[in-house]
């Protein structure tokens, strides 16, 4: 049951965050939260059953912190990128590795709109060359990441639900929130 993630929306049925199934049940019994989506799958106790939450909105509003810096590092590029290679798509998980798009030797610095995950077929075959001369093209351009919430939700993105996107920014608006021009 912990493995499976539950989109939290706000009291005005904003996305807040992502949490374990186990957490929003406990926010369903506490009367903090209720559902609004459902899995379909079936949790079963000795005294009751219900179906397990994909979505519930909190009774409350809650107000959201003032967006932090989002840190600068491997795991949120890969975050930012869904551990998918940006040149041919592919998903490597922790094995990926970053590539600056102009590399650094011909004046790329190391800033979030020049670093992408790539896998190690792609970040050698590119070398030291802007994808265009070794006849490569990005996915997407990069950017750095407009929210720190919407870069979890990237984390969960192999568990995000059908019953999310129409609480979740369309795919125009990810670009956008994620950075990319």
């Amino acid at each position: 049951m912990n493995a499976t993630k539950v989109l939290i929306l706000n009291q005005t049925f904003e996305p807040f965050q992502v949490c374990s199934a186990r957490r929003a049940v406990i926010l369903l019994f506490t009367g903090k939260a209720e559902r609004i989506e459902d899995t379909g799958r079936v949790i079963r106790s000795p005294s009751t059953a219900f179906l397990l939450p994909s979505v519930i909105r909190l009774h409350r509003y809650v107000r959201k912190p003032p967006r932090p810096t989002i840190a600068f590092n491997k795991k949120n590029i890969l975050k930012r990128d869904a551990h998918t290679c940006q040149y041919c798509g592919r998903n490597g998980g922790e094995r990926m590795t970053i590539d600056h798009v102009i590399p650094r030797s011909l004046g790329g610095r190391t800033v979030w709109e020049n670093v992408v995950s790539a896998c190690r077929a792609c970040n050698l075959r590119k070398g030291n060359k802007p994808p265009e001369e070794a006849g490569m093209r990005l996915s997407r351009r990069p950017g750095k990441p407009f929210s720190i919430f919407y870069l979890g939700l990237l984390a969960h993105a192999s568990q995000r639900y059908e019953t999310w996107s129409k609480y979740l920014p369309k795919e125009a608006d990810w670009q956008a929130v994620m950075g990319s021009h």
